[in-house]
């Protein structure tokens, strides 16, 4: 399996877990530095709680890893 596949499985359980709402705070925390090193996208975090209607941790991931960065 490719890194980048492995990365956006290991981003998908993230995001499941942190949505369970079971995840202690120091949790939470590990689980935010996890997902800001692994989704390039800086904006991940507005799809996981201000998208409407609600995206399933599979299409967060998605449409992170197909965010491109403008170049200047």
């Amino acid at each position: 399996m490719a890194k980048n596949e492995v990365d956006k499985s290991y981003a998908v359980s993230l995001i499941a877990e942190m949505r369970t709402g079971a995840a202690s705070n120091d949790r939470q925390q590990i689980i935010v530095s996890e997902l800001d090193l692994i989704l390039p996208d800086p904006n991940y975090w507005d799809y996981m709680v201000d998208h409407t209607p609600e995206m399933t941790p599979e299409e967060i991931v998605e449409k992170a890893f197909s965010y491109k960065p403008i170049m200047l």
